[in-house]
């Protein structure tokens, strides 16, 4: 990771002042918000496409499809990110179990 043009490390950190300290946690915090938030929006299109299988004539060979064109679109990604994003914020770590869930639906038949 880099920050400002140098690399981050431990002895780097502490030099830093406090002010520089916390900008790099917040660009980091909010870069793990992201990864998160598109972990979770991509489980939740899986178990949509899953669902949607269970009432439409819809194959388990199309559902893979059907969530890649849901996350290209720039509607649905962008609402899925923002929903997404203040669950992450809101409940953090609590997501844990709801993710593994998910995740775990995704692999069953």
């Amino acid at each position: 990771m880099t920050f400002k043009g140098h690399a981050v490390t431990p002895q780097r950190i502490d030099a830093m002042e406090d002010a520089a300290i916390e900008e790099l946690h917040a660009r980091y915090e909010a870069r793990l918000g992201t990864a998160m938030s598109k972990s979770l929006g991509s489980s939740l299109l899986h178990m949509y496409a899953s669902m949607a299988s269970m009432f439409l004539p819809l194959p388990p060979s199309r559902q893979l499809k059907l969530v890649a064109d849901l996350e290209q679109d720039p509607f649905v990604s962008s609402a899925l990110l923002s929903a997404c994003s203040e669950l992450y914020y809101r409940y953090g770590m609590y997501l844990a179990p709801l993710t593994t869930a998910l995740t775990t639906a995704k692999h069953c038949d």
